[in-house]
């Protein structure tokens, strides 16, 4: 074997051993946190508002506080950690996005953790999904689900497509009813140690999941 080809032996070996950690890290597991958090269409809300004498009047509005939400998903990277306090998270929806009715800006609304989750994605198991539901009295329930899909990607942020329902069911004797309907489906990479909020409207609601991607 001449040096020609003993350099280019070298030279293939080099770059297998550089890019097999990549590949491993592509095909080894990726664990996530996803929270899912609620924010009431009716609510009652305060604005603050110029009282024309150089200073302000805070008034209690009742109504629709989603009004000015975007009609799409809506992303708001963060510097949280995936276990920050719901407040914190609550603080970040408002500073970022704009709740309220037509003119009338919400100083702050309800935001309302509903439930977490913790995601194992490997080859074998790409997907999961979990279901929930939260009871209002009288055979009425909400029901929820989502469903989280790992795609082809690089290993340092994972590439995942998630979906989330909302619906209800009303039961009354023998006789049940219901509709869900399709809130978020989205693909977005998801960052490590630090919570993603993917935002949409749903009925009677705004919906926020929060994600992040937990150190291996």
């Amino acid at each position: 074997m001449n040096r020609t080809h003993i350099s280019a032996c070298i030279l293939i070996l080099l770059l297998i051993g550089l890019t097999a950690p990549a590949l491993a890290g592509t095909d080894g597991p990726v664990r996530l946190t996803v929270r899912i958090f609620q924010v009431p269409a009716e609510q009652s809300f305060e604005v603050k508002r110029p009282d024309g004498r150089g200073g302000t009047v805070t008034l209690r509005v009742s109504g629709d506080a989603a009004a000015r939400f975007p009609r799409g998903t809506v992303f708001i990277p963060t510097e949280l950690a995936a276990n920050a306090s719901g407040s914190a998270i609550e603080e970040e929806i408002g500073r970022t996005v704009v709740f309220g009715c037509g003119d009338l800006i919400a100083d702050r609304v309800e935001v309302r953790e509903l439930k977490s989750f913790a995601v194992t994605l490997d080859p074998a198991h790409p997907m999961e999904e979990a279901r929930f539901e939260e009871s209002r009295g009288e055979g009425r329930t909400s029901d929820y689900e989502i469903r989280v899909e790992r795609l082809p990607g690089g290993p340092e942020k994972p590439l995942v497509r998630i979906r989330f329902f909302a619906g209800w069911h009303a039961q009354s004797g023998s006789i049940g009813v219901g509709m869900s309907s399709h809130v978020i489906s989205t693909v977005a990479e998801v960052p490590e140690s630090k919570l993603l909020l993917i935002g949409a409207p749903g009925e009677k609601a705004v919906y926020v999941l929060a994600v992040c991607a937990l150190a291996r």
